[in-house]
């Protein structure tokens, strides 16, 4: 009788355990997908972030009053966006480069550059383009900056500018992360 009593127990005691392992193995798994989602409101919370310094701290950028009509700075844009494609964080930073262009009448003023992310950089060879002339826009992303996320996704460059069409430019770079 009592072989069979602490048989019991014991398989008892086995069930128990295999219920805890199971509800730890689930508790492990729903604090990943927390961990997760608390890195992604993170990025989201540093996006709105820089946006909102770059909406406070913009630059009014305006033309001289004797400027008037056709003789004002004209922004010349080539491209907007870039593909990096797939990269890996063992490369490291990954940078791409815009031409900005002047084809107004007067000189062209470039304002302080904010991004959507701290993982990308940009600077801007010139903060004055005269007439005719142009500047070179070099972004860089740091994939190991922080938790990126999965798949494909962008991030924008933010150039204020003194051209009166063309007050804010935006620059955006498109990436995926394979590791």
């Amino acid at each position: 009788m009592k072989s069979i009593g602490i048989q019991s127990i014991l398989i008892i005691l086995l069930i128990f355990v295999f219920i805890l392992t199971g509800l730890a193995v689930n508790f492990k798994n729903q604090m990943t997908r927390v961990e997760k989602m608390l890195g992604h409101l993170d990025e989201e919370v540093d996006e709105t972030r820089t946006n909102v310094e770059r909406l406070l701290k913009k630059k009014v950028l305006t033309t001289n009053d004797a400027q008037k009509g056709s003789e004002q700075p004209r922004v010349e844009l080539g491209v907007t966006e870039y593909d990096f494609g797939v990269i890996s964080k063992k490369d490291g930073i990954v940078s791409a480069n815009f031409t900005v262009g002047n084809i107004g009448k007067t000189m062209l003023a470039i304002g302080d550059i904010t991004t959507s992310c701290s993982c990308t950089s940009a600077k801007m060879s010139a903060s004055r383009i005269p007439a005719g002339g142009d500047a070179l826009l070099t972004v860089n992303f740091d994939p190991n900056f922080h938790e990126e996320p999965k798949g494909r996704f962008s991030r924008s460059v933010f150039v204020p500018t003194n051209d009166p069409e063309n007050e804010e430019l935006e620059f955006t770079i498109f990436v995926e992360i394979k590791d």
